[in-house]
């Protein structure tokens, strides 16, 4: 079962270090990342948020704060935003969890 959340590292945090690499390098970057707009970017950054909120909530379900039902409510909505952000590298983990809840479970 995922113990922790993954450290996603929202684009708003990436602005810092995109400043210095400009003013220390003048290297500016062009990746998808870097070139969304804000609004883009903003939104991108609520949906990490709540997937990084979502996996400390599926965590609970191992030391029994949340049931079998709630957990796999957790990973299907944590598998919905990481379609719309793109964030497949989680994936075999989730369904890894979500078999784990569901032979654990008979609801």
């Amino acid at each position: 079962m995922t113990k922790r959340a993954p450290d996603f590292l929202t684009r708003s945090l990436i602005h810092f270090p995109r400043a210095y690499l400009s003013q220390q390098y003048g290297f500016h970057c062009t990746c998808d990342v870097c070139s969304l707009p804000d609004d883009l970017s903003k939104a991108s950054d609520r949906r990490l948020a709540e997937i990084s909120r979502l996996y400390g909530e599926l965590a609970t379900w191992s030391r029994g704060k949340i049931t079998g039902a709630e957990a796999l409510t957790l990973i299907r909505k944590i598998w919905r935003l990481e379609d719309e952000e793109g964030y497949w590298s989680e994936r075999g983990q989730l369904a890894a969890d979500a078999a784990l809840v569901a032979a654990s479970h008979s609801e």
